[in-house]
């Protein structure tokens, strides 16, 4: 367990101090002036509880609040010792605060204070050690609660996951993860985390989870995040509807009494109605009104991501904190996705091609399975690799708890094995776990795909089990090379 080193204790004595010690005497004195800036925002942090209190068994104080460009004045101080801090929701919802500055008034000029929320580097320094400083790596913090009464959950694990491609006899991703547990505070601070994308974090107490969201942290940098963990009754139960594709593929689904309404915009404010929503985890999915609303009923307490999606705009997840019974709202808004450049032909005599443009050739000429060329990907607009799988007749995407899908072929129906998986290969080399395809491809990447449907169709070289293959070849466009 990691525990908040001293040096970033609140031990600030405004919290100390009584409505009755606070003086409104301002008359005479010196006047302390300054700004409170938040170093992790990199702007003035508005609304901070200034206070100047004297030392001493019997403390008076002086306190002042910030405005929106975080300035603040005390007048009326008089001559002595005296601590002076801050006190702001920002601090508390890091789990962290600011140890007072002293301050010593000796003569009647005027006294300029300013304070600061820690910056990362120095949060970052004391709660992971000097060694983090030197790599890319970053901070996530935050609090870990019941979902329902708020109440915070010590020796609860925050955990961060991410996957790594190895190609070895085939490829496949090596599933990484850091967890670390929570103080009697329900308080967490996981050192070490990756910074070049995003990745996946959830909170974890006995049994019970709060859902997968994503999150991106900042190189060098702290991300706070808190995490909310449905219990006991509140606790979301494994979903026995047979009929559902996830649970033929043997995927838990989640339900629950929570509810979330909202609205999905454009970057301009307009709604977009027909957008497609779905919660992370459950099987509970909407399309929105001609207003840009929606409703989802029946879903699991605690932190959980919310997916939205509308042609033409790249997909949102936002992350949601949802409570039994009880009804959240959220506001989506989906940025248009960058405008494509137009194609450019290059002219050039061609070296070594990766994977095998020639046999994609040859076999689209047969005319057995399905073929599809970098020009047909690129109607299909896609975002995301599994955006051009949803196009695929006979295959079904099943989402799993990474932000990816399980690929199942349609040749799942009425199997009792939980599905049946398609093989797929990379440049010829077959993927051994398929699960973090997003991750692994991106659209423009591929030259062309072809898809079996089973063992009879698929080139003996790539026939693996009886659910048929997916070959999937990057480089040059596989629609327009000549041999």
């Amino acid at each position: 367990m990691l525990a908040l080193p001293a040096a970033l204790l609140l031990v600030a004595p405004a919290s100390r101090i009584s409505a009755q010690d606070v003086t409104t005497d301002t008359t005479g004195g010196v006047t302390v002036s300054g700004v409170v800036f938040d170093s992790l925002a990199g702007k003035p942090l508005a609304d901070a509880l200034v206070q100047v209190v004297a030392r001493g068994e019997n403390p008076r104080a002086w306190s002042a609040t910030s405005d929106a460009n975080g300035a603040f004045e005390i007048a009326g101080i008089p001559h002595g010792l005296f601590l002076a801090g801050f006190l702001h929701p920002t601090l508390d919802s890091l789990g962290l605060g600011v140890s007072p500055r002293t301050l010593d008034v000796t003569t009647d000029a005027a006294i300029h204070l300013d304070l600061a929320v820690p910056s990362a580097p120095t949060i970052r320094k004391l709660l992971c050690g000097e060694a983090r400083l030197a790599d890319s790596t970053g901070l996530m913090l935050g609090f870990i609660r019941d979902a329902d009464t708020g109440a915070p959950l010590g020796g609860a694990r925050a955990v961060v996951i991410w996957s790594e491609l190895v190609v070895d006899k085939g490829i496949h991703t090596n599933r990484r993860e850091i967890p670390v547990r929570t103080n009697a505070d329900g308080w967490y601070a996981l050192c070490g985390v990756p910074t070049d994308g995003p990745i996946t974090a959830r909170a974890e107490l006995e049994k019970d989870a709060s859902g997968y969201i994503e999150v991106t942290v900042p190189a060098n940098g702290v991300l706070h995040r808190d995490f909310g963990i449905p219990r006991g009754a509140a606790a979301v139960a494994v979903s026995d509807s047979g009929a559902s594709d996830a649970a033929a593929a043997g995927i838990p689904l989640r339900h629950g009494s929570a509810r979330l309404s909202g609205v999905v915009r454009n970057a301009q404010g307009q709604p977009l109605g027909g957008a497609q929503l779905m919660v992370w985890g459950s099987d509970i999915t909407a399309s929105t009104r001609d207003d840009g609303t929606f409703m989802l009923s029946d879903l699991p307490a605690g932190t959980q991501t919310l997916e939205a999606r509308y042609v033409g705009y790249a997909p949102k997840r936002v992350a949601v904190d949802l409570a039994s019974n009880a009804t959240r709202t959220v506001t989506v808004t989906l940025d248009e996705r960058a405008d494509v450049l137009d194609q450019v032909t290059v002219y050039g005599k061609a070296t070594r091609r990766r994977g095998d443009i020639h046999g994609f050739l040859q076999r689209r000429q047969s005319g057995v399975g399905r073929f599809y060329t970098r020009a047909d990907i690129d109607k299909m607009h896609p975002f995301e690799f599994t955006d051009i799988m949803r196009r695929v007749p006979g295959i079904k995407l099943v989402p799993t708890s990474y932000f990816d899908y399980t690929i199942l072929s349609s040749r799942s129906a009425g199997m009792s094995n939980g599905g049946c998986q398609p093989s797929i290969y990379i440049d010829g080399a077959r993927l051994i776990d398929d699960t973090a395809l997003n991750g692994l491809l991106r659209p423009d990447a591929i030259a062309g795909m072809e898809v079996y449907s089973g063992p009879s169709e698929t080139p003996p070289q790539y026939s693996y089990g009886d659910c048929g293959s997916i070959l999937i070849w990057t480089g040059p466009d596989a629609g327009s090379t000549k041999e």
